[in-house]
């Protein structure tokens, strides 16, 4: 075949019209994989004169045939591969069979081979970011490849990898000539348990597994390779693996055993690891030796006496705070900084595995410092300069008395220069609301708080106390009035000088003010727990009407532009004068009996005549609809088409409280009355609508599915006029993505009432009439696979109606991934169904040449196994004709797999979803 030219026109790709790249199947490639088995030399030969063609089957096949052939002869395809390093292996390569071929050079002698493919593939090098080193495999390809190349590099593994960790670490800039930050990406060598999967964890933990098996086997060959790499992040795996060696070395040979142990002395004694980037596990390898050689770790005595590897003077100007700052104090400084440090490496090595002298050190040092808990646990690492850190903790705030927390609050000066993680009054405050959120009457009975405090530690104070009423805990609700009242009343000007810098201490009252707003905002909710006196009640509900009205917030809102890419509701959550208005809502929602209605709905409506040009109180008004249906229509009513717009037409602010009232509320018939006309007008501007709040839909697609519900539940019939401009104006993906989330819906609900789904089904029914009439809609039955999914209709309804929505929309073919177990499981009861629609699927396929059906795991040749052995002639001739076209088209397996279904190998339980 090859002397009569059938291999020797391989079709290259075409850029088509719309610059894609089009690659064409090449069938003789699939009869070179079959018998690639058989005849691995002629196949070679074959393909080593197809090395310039740039057919992606070509090169899959390739890597295939390389992995299932000979070594030998899959080595002679090295060339070829090496001649596509610059063009790449192909899109349509698989990245098993590109592991594959490596792990047949290695198993199979061809180590040089093996090893140069190898580290093309895992060896990662330059990209155009220079912080992201480039790969040949995809993340997911590597973490699944690499367990398997590096069983098959055996002995050669270590010294194979390593350069690969060195080599990411360097091109993802964490280790340069100069610097090395390697340590930062694991604190901990044994525990990666905080972390995010990630190529260099993986290949972290490559190598400490390779060095620690390569340590038990030979410990001077291992500790000399891993003395190649000069990278911190070397050292602590060095020190693993020694660590791990010793646990397992009392099964060893002694002569074996005192190798290991003279690697360790070699290591104990190495200023190298006396890094503070080796202290956990120079402190785990200090442990062990002390269980086998305790005379190895006298060095320690000379390494702790010396102190840190700190430039002393260059410590001092750093730890100087003052011009003044005497040398005494600097001293004190400096030798406090020293304490810290030894305390830490004597508590990492513990006191059973020290020197007599160091164990006496490390007594005075907990004695005087308290025991470190855990002192080989990771430690939080401040990676920046600045941070909301406090002079006190949570817990020592919480043994003060109030008069001495308030003398303390009082009396406390940020006095940093702004050199490493400094304490700041804002840190402080954390700690304080943390504590008032919990004993919410920590300050109670101090009088004056709000002339006496810093403004930082008021807003502290009322977030406390905001916290702990969502918590359901009781506050003394005079002392929070009385305090609510006098920080409203305070000027916006503080008389405290700011100290540090902007975050680290308010320079004003207008958070402190915005907190006070907030905490109203809050106890105005109905709630239960925690229950609040009727007098207080009013009291709170006077201050949010009357001491809460403040020009200068709305001011403050009107004209700040820094936040314009928040959606209006979100806009609401983060500004005094909207947070207001929700607080005048929550005030009504309690109904007209209550002694402060009347004024609540005063002060609302003066707001809302303000012109909002950023739309917070628009979103604000949406969100509590529903609460204003319940509470006042005949409030509510006659101001519906200055709220929220009529049918002729919807203002930018109208837009938002309706497009707000939809996406928080679930479908209500009242509320879809209500908002009729507005529904109408958004969906005939032919514009975007503005969205209150981004939410999951599309604003006009959310009006779509409450047009469903209202047809499924039996509100509304299609001459409904929203339904009828929907269906008749909308675009048909929109609509689709409408009835699409509705039938989502369904996947979530315990049950629904036949009645419910009787209608849905109906309503697609007439969906589907309509896109016969109208091919150009076919975009609206982008989403029956919701119908499938949903598990709510029966398959002898959902089947036949999947064929036809494949027909009449072929796009639907590109989500056929979504409903393959459901195809599948049609399969027992009806072989030609679900044939049919799984042919559809697959015919009407998004790109040409597609290789793999992907509908899911073994769903194709259960479907076709089944139309085979159905009893129907013409069936089982159809379900052939198509195997053997899969076939053809690269599925080279699939006749196996349909072999194996007939067998009762593979069952409906080994399809995948």
């Amino acid at each position: 075949m090859a002397k009569a030219g059938i291999f020797g026109d391989p079709p290259e790709p075409e850029r088509t019209s719309e610059g894609l790249v089009r690659d064409h199947y090449w069938p003789e490639i699939a009869y070179l994989i079959r018998v690639a088995p058989a005849a691995p030399k002629a196949v070679v030969d074959v393909l080593l004169k197809l090395s310039d063609s740039n057919n992606a089957w070509v090169r899959r096949a390739v890597f295939t045939i390389g992995a299932s052939i000979p070594a030998d002869e899959a080595a002679r395809l090295k060339p070829m591969i090496k001649s596509w390093v610059e063009t790449g292996f192909g899109l349509r390569s698989d990245p098993r069979d590109m592991v594959g071929f490596a792990v047949n050079l290695l198993q199979g002698g061809q180590s040089k081979a093996g090893k140069w493919m190898a580290n093309l593939l895992f060896r990662p090098s330059a990209s155009e970011n220079p912080h992201k080193p480039n790969l040949a495999l995809d993340e997911y390809w590597y973490h699944d490849g690499l367990p398997r190349v590096v069983e098959a590099l055996s002995e050669d593994g270590l010294k194979t990898v390593l350069p690969w960790l060195e080599e990411y670490e360097r091109q993802s800039k964490r280790f340069t000539d100069t610097f090395d930050m390697t340590d930062m990406s694991r604190e901990s060598i044994r525990d990666k348990a905080d972390y995010h999967p990630s190529i260099e964890h993986s290949l972290i933990d490559t190598v400490r597994d390779l060095a620690s098996n390569a340590m038990a086997r030979d410990p001077k060959a291992a500790a000399a390779v891993m003395a190649k790499s000069p990278m911190n992040l070397a050292r602590k795996i060095t020190l693993y693996a020694v660590t791990e060696a010793l646990r397992s070395s009392s099964a060893r040979p002694p002569a074996e055993a005192e190798h290991l142990l003279a690697v360790t002395a070699r290591l104990v004694a190495g200023e190298e690891f006396y890094d503070d980037s080796c202290r956990i596990e120079f402190g785990e390898l200090a442990r062990e030796v002390a269980r086998h050689s305790p005379s190895a770790l006298e060095p320690l005595t000379d390494f702790i006496t010396a102190g840190p590897q700190l430039d002393r003077e260059q410590l001092r100007d750093r730890l100087r705070t003052d011009e003044d700052d005497t040398p005494e104090n600097l001293d004190e400084r400096v030798q406090a900084v020293v304490d810290t440090w030894r305390h830490r490496w004597l508590s990492a090595v513990g006191s059973e595995a020290l020197p007599s002298a160091l164990k006496r050190v490390l007594e005075e040092l907990d004695a005087g410092r308290g025991v470190i808990e855990s002192p080989l646990a990771a430690l939080n690492k401040v990676t920046s300069w600045s941070g909301p850190n406090s002079p006190i903790s949570h817990d020592e705030m919480s043994v003060m008395s109030p008069t001495e927390l308030v003398a303390h609050l009082e009396s406390w000066h940020d006095t940093g220069n702004g050199w490493g993680p400094g304490l700041s009054h804002e840190g402080q405050g954390r700690e304080l609301s943390s504590l008032i959120t919990t004993n919410p009457r920590a300050l109670d009975g101090i009088e004056g708080l709000a002339d006496r405090l810093r403004p930082t530690y008021l807003r502290a104070v009322l977030q406390g106390w905001e916290a702990a009423v969502k918590a359901g805990i009781e506050l003394e609700w005079r002392y929070v009035a009385d305090m609510t009242q006098k920080i409203l009343a305070h000027g916006d000007t503080s008389l405290f000088p700011q100290e540090g810098r902007d975050f680290d201490d308010d320079a004003d009252f207008r958070g402190t003010k915005k907190a006070a707003v907030n905490l109203l905002e809050e106890l105005a909710q109905q709630r239960e727990t925690p229950a609040i006196p009727a007098e207080s009640e009013k009291v709170f509900a006077d201050l949010l009407i009357g001491e809460a009205d403040s020009e200068s917030a709305w001011k403050a809102y009107d004209s700040d532009e820094s936040e314009s890419g928040l959606d209006p509701l979100t806009l609401s959550l983060n500004w005094q004068w909207p947070t207001r208005v929700r607080g005048l809502l929550n005030l009504i929602s309690h109904g007209k009996t209550t002694p402060w209605y009347e004024a609540a709905c005063s002060a609302l409506e003066r707001d809302i005549e303000r012109l909002d040009r950023r739309g917070a109180s628009r979103a604000v008004i949406g969100q509590a609809l529903g609460r204003l249906v319940t509470v006042d229509p005949d409030w509510l009513t006659p101001r519906m088409e200055e709220l929220f717009g009529s049918a002729d037409g919807l203002s930018r602010s109208q837009q938002i409280a309706l497009t707000t009232a939809m996406a928080v509320h679930r479908y209500h018939v009242a509320i879809y009355d209500l908002l009729t006309p507005s529904m109408i007008a958004a969906i005939r501007s032919g514009e975007p609508l503005v969205a209150g709040w981004q939410g999951q839909s599309d604003p006009l697609q959310r009006i779509g599915e409450w047009v469903v519900n209202a047809i499924i539940r039996g509100h509304k019939t299609f001459e409904d006029p929203v339904a009828e401009a929907f269906f008749a104006t909308a675009e048909p993906k929109v609509r689709g993505a409408a009835i699409g989330r509705i039938a989502w819906s369904f996947i979530h609900a315990e049950s629904v009432e036949e009645a419910i789904r009787d209608r849905f089904a109906d309503l697609w029914d007439a969906r589907v009439k309509h896109v016969r009439s109208r091919p150009e809609d076919k975009l609206e039955l982008n989403e029956f696979y919701w119908f499938v999914r949903s598990g709510k209709f029966d398959a002898s309804w959902w089947l036949p109606r999947l064929k036809e929505a494949v027909e009449l929309d072929p796009e639907l073919a590109s989500q056929r991934s979504m409903i393959t177990k459901q195809i599948a499981s049609c399969a027992d009861a009806d072989p030609r169904g679900a044939f049919e629609v799984a042919r559809a699927l697959l015919t009407n396929r998004a790109q040409e040449g597609m290789s793999l059906w992907d509908l899911s795991q073994n769903a194709v040749p259960l479907v076709i196994a089944r139309a085979i052995g159905s009893g129907d002639e013409q069936l089982k001739q159809d379900a052939v004709l198509f195997m053997n076209k899969l076939g053809e088209n690269g599925n080279s397996g699939l006749e196996k797999e349909v072999q194996e279904v007939l067998d009762g190998k593979i069952t409906q339980e080994d399809v995948s979803d």
